[in-house]
């Protein structure tokens, strides 16, 4: 379980995704798809109320963020994805 990963409930994986939490949102940061694959799967409650990001030999399990609050995509190709507890 090396490298860095998102999954999603339903068993998407996003390599190279990252995760990071604040007392009220989760924030996701991904690259390699479009704003509106990545629409797809964020704006979809069931994939998202369990999302697990792995990183080298660790996981974080982050359960409930089924409201997706901002969508975007920077210059460089990545997308951030900023979701809250339903």
């Amino acid at each position: 379980m090396s490298g860095r990963r998102l999954i999603l409930k339903d068993g998407t994986t996003i390599e190279g995704g990252e995760a990071g939490q604040t007392p009220v949102n989760l924030w996701l940061w991904f690259g390699g798809y479009t704003l509106q694959e990545a629409a797809a799967m964020f704006f979809d409650p069931e994939k998202t109320e369990e999302i697990t990001f792995q990183y080298g030999e660790m996981q974080s399990i982050y359960r409930g963020y089924t409201s997706c609050t901002k969508l975007d995509t920077d210059a460089d190709g990545t997308v951030s994805v900023c979701m809250k507890r339903g």
